[in-house]
Formats: C-alpha cells, structure tokens, sequence
C-alpha cells in the first residue's frame, strides 16, 4: 500500500512539473504561479501547494527534472553517435534528427530549457543534477569528434557545444520549421567533413 501510495504521489509531482513546463514554454518563467500551474495541469490549488510551498521551489524542481531528461537524452545521442562511428553521412542524420525533433516533438520542452535556464541565478537548483545535463552534453560532442576521427580537444568540445546549441535553438525560434532539416543538414554535413578534411591535412604535414 505504501509503495501504490508513494508511486501515485510520484505521478502527480510528475503531473504539475510537466504542467509548469507547458506555462512556461507558453507565457515564460514569471507566469507560473500556483493558480495558473493549477489551471494547466487540471489540479487544485491546495494540491500544487502541497507539493510545493512557493514557486521559486516549484521553478527549481521543474529545472532540476528538465536537467535530468537532457541529461538522459544526451546519454542516448552519444550511444547513437558510437554506433555510427566513422560514418559521416549517418552521423549527420542522427543530428539532423535531433535538431529537427527540438522543432517538433520537443518543442515546449526546448523554449521551457531556454527560459529555465536564463533564470539560473536566482534559483535554488540541484547542481548535481545539472553539472550532469553539462557532461552529458560534453560527453556526447566529445563522442561526436571520435567518431569523426578526431582527437575531442576542449576547445573543439565548446565550438560543437555553441554550434549545436545554436541550431537548437533557430529549431525552436524559426517561424518556417519545416526549413530545418535541410538547413541543418547542409550545415552539419560540410562541418563534419571539415573535420576529417582538416585532421587528414594535419596528418600529411607531420
């Protein structure tokens, strides 16, 4: 009984934090307010407030659970990306695809990521959880350049990190999404082959 009790709880935290994501991929950060996060999620006031007293902790928690999903999907991208190991055209298509599906299937989820995390400074957050979301990113561009040939130099982690951030976000913003595949996969394509251009290059010189 404790366990079905303690799993239905978990649900409805669940429940308000996807809600809280929707408000604020919809109306931004400072629209959630409990009311509003109660609308949204088809709950009770008094429930929402049950589960969290203020809405900074309402905010923290929604980030702290955002930071855990990027981090798990970073995760899969890299065991994409090894799998695909040495194949340019098949790597560029696994992030075509995860570009493309920012744009799609992860849009609110995207714009909500964006906002979050402009608001970092003033929450409370779970470090922990989001120093994860950080090397999983890191550990998935750094997988991106072994499977490319290259050594996955720091810098070269950062400008994949910048450039793959930047298209997430045109995936998110761009009012003609049905434009990103294509732009993403010219993009993507030449980049990569510059990659191993240039690392062949380097190795003719030594």
């Amino acid at each position: 009984m404790v366990s079905n009790a303690m799993s239905r709880g978990e649900l409805r935290r669940s429940n308000i934090l996807d809600a809280t994501l929707r408000v604020i991929a919809l109306e931004g950060v400072r629209a959630v307010t409990h009311r509003r996060v109660a609308a949204e999620a088809e709950a009770s006031v008094g429930l929402i407030t049950y589960y969290f007293s203020s809405t900074d902790s309402l905010i923290s928690a929604t980030l702290d659970a955002l930071a855990a999903d990027e981090a798990k999907q970073m995760g899969q991208l890299q065991t994409r990306i090894n799998e695909a190991s040495g194949d340019i055209d098949m790597l560029t298509e696994i992030l075509v695809k995860e570009v493309a599906e920012r744009s799609h299937v992860r849009r609110d989820r995207a714009l909500a990521g964006l906002a979050l995390t402009l608001e970092i400074p003033r929450l409370s957050i779970d470090r922990v959880a989001f120093a994860r979301w950080e090397s999983a990113q890191e550990g998935a561009y750094a997988a991106l350049l072994t499977a490319l040939g290259r050594e996955p130099e720091p810098e070269l982690v950062e400008f994949l990190s910048a450039t793959l951030d930047g298209l997430f976000l045109y995936a998110v913003i761009t009012p003609k999404p049905e434009n990103v595949e294509s732009a993403s996969r010219a993009g993507l394509a030449h980049l990569f082959r510059s990659f191993v251009s240039s690392d062949a290059a380097n190795q003719a010189r030594r």
